[in-house]
């Protein structure tokens, strides 16, 4: 409202720099000419004029101002965060060519806010992906896969190559690449050779080009591949984990300071979350380990069960392989199908040993065994993911197991082929409390019961692996 008050008085007062110069005028033609010439026609059209050049002045100011004040409300809106607004360009020349200007300034802003977006989208995502790292400590492929995304996003870049070094320390071994070729993918460079293993061993970043090219020895092709490139060290807990490397745009010979200083940042990072990775594994492995060695415990109270565990996970494996499942998921369900019956551990040998009827209180034991073996595994955080498959690995798919009846696909996919690679072999091995079936028949059962107590699909898988391997399910006689 101030901004229009001052508008106002600018009007009046510009167009008073019309009329009274013309007023002036006139007084002076009157006061210094003859009396003759004071004819009324002569007097109407001065006054003509000078409304005429005062209306023409008022106008012509009233326009301008006008086209200042919505230039004005228009770049108060920007200012209060419609970067989307632009200035309108229909005014004068001067104003017209003052909002295109501002206009490009508003636009050059708008695609950097939506690119700090874009980069804090990006960030988020990545940190999730480094956070995730602690709950599943596995296969961090993904992991890899969008922090180099990001990295090459927020640096306009689409080259680059992330490598590992191998448990023993003697190599570099490619783990995710963009932008390149995949034969390159299975590249191994032994430490100290070349670039990056000369990055690697001596924890120094390296810029190449073919004004400043690699001097230090033979290069691999993956290597050559990169003419223009930035190597920066994975580097936590006092050594290299691995290096970054990111190929620059040709006749780009160094980043800017601060894309320099996020990929150090972010380098940083990356190696600690393998670094708590390998941390993790170590401890779940011996976990699992200790855990195993009391499940092997518990099958040694009972002859009959002797190296069930070990069996079942083989069954289990070749099932999940032939189902084309990743990695990291036969991992989880090799972990899952040497501690899947854990929870026996707490069954008294009265009722483990029984060649009868159960006793009164056996059957809660028996069904209580894989809640057993959750608590058991729920200690150790990094071992969550297996809970799952270790309490519902006794489930039937038409909902009728225990011990919450899920039906389905509410059973965890690991625990239905775990199920299944479970019960195969209790047909085969001899128990004291049942007939020992043959391969065959134990086949038979599996697809006779397809659908009701198995999934379909777990046991077509299975079936069609057990024909293509007649050695695999041999009755077990120990």
């Amino acid at each position: 409202m101030k901004t229009e008050s001052v508008a106002r008085k600018f009007i009046i007062a510009f167009s008073a720099m019309f009329l009274i110069p013309l007023l002036v005028a006139v007084y002076l033609f009157f006061e210094y000419t003859g009396t003759s010439t004071r004819d009324f026609p002569r007097i109407s059209i001065i006054f003509f004029f000078v409304v005429l050049l005062g209306t023409a002045g008022f106008l012509i100011t009233r326009s301008v101002v006008r086209s200042l004040l919505r230039t004005s409300r228009e770049a108060g809106a920007i200012a209060d965060g419609d970067l989307s607004l632009r200035l309108s360009t229909d005014a004068g020349s001067e104003i017209s060519e003052l909002a295109k200007n501002f206009n490009r300034i508003t636009g050059r802003l708008q695609r950097t806010v939506d690119n700090l977006q874009s980069s804090r989208k990006q960030m988020q995502t990545l940190a999730a992906q480094l956070c995730d790292t602690g709950s599943r400590p596995g296969d961090m492929t993904a992991t890899f896969d969008v922090f180099l995304d990001t990295l090459l996003s927020l640096t306009g870049l689409e080259v680059g190559v992330i490598s590992l070094m191998s448990p023993d320390g003697k190599s570099m071994k490619v783990r995710i690449l963009h932008g390149l070729g995949k034969a390159l993918k299975d590249a191994v460079i032994p430490a100290g050779d070349g670039i990056i293993g000369w990055v690697a061993s001596h924890g120094q970043v390296v810029t190449t080009s073919e004004s400043m090219p690699w001097r230090g020895g033979d290069l691999s092709d993956l290597e050559k591949s990169m003419t223009w490139a930035l190597h920066v060290p994975m580097a936590a807990g006092g050594r290299t984990r691995g290096v970054i490397s990111i190929g620059l745009k040709e006749g780009q010979k160094e980043l800017s300071g601060d894309d320099m200083q996020m990929i150090l940042n972010l380098s940083s990072q990356l190696a600690m979350a393998v670094e708590t990775a390998e941390l993790k594994r170590k401890e779940e492995r011996a976990y699992v380990e200790t855990v195993s060695a009391l499940g092997a415990a518990v099958e040694a109270r009972d002859m009959y069960t002797r190296g069930h565990s070990r069996r079942v996970t083989e069954f289990s494996l070749d099932i999940a392989r032939k189902m084309g499942k990743p990695d990291w998921f036969v991992k989880d369900l090799e972990s899952a199908a040497l501690l899947h019956d854990i929870g026996k551990i707490g069954i008294p040998d009265k009722i483990l040993h029984n060649a009868g009827p159960l006793p009164p209180d056996g059957m809660a034991f028996i069904l209580g065994h894989p809640i057993g073996g959750e608590n058991i595994l729920k200690p150790v955080g990094s071992l969550a993911r297996l809970c799952p498959i270790v309490r519902h690995h006794h489930e039937r798919f038409d909902g009728s197991g225990y011990p919450d009846r899920l039906k389905g696909e509410e059973i965890p996919i690991a625990a239905r082929i775990l199920s299944v690679a479970d019960s195969f072999d209790a047909m085969i091995s001899v128990r004291a409390y049942k007939p020992t079936r043959d391969r065959e028949d134990a086949m038979n059962e599996l697809v006779r019961c397809r659908g009701t107590q198995f999934d379909p699909e777990c046991v077509d898988a299975f079936i069609d692996y057990l024909k293509e391997h007649p050695e695999t399910g041999a009755v077990v006689t120990s």
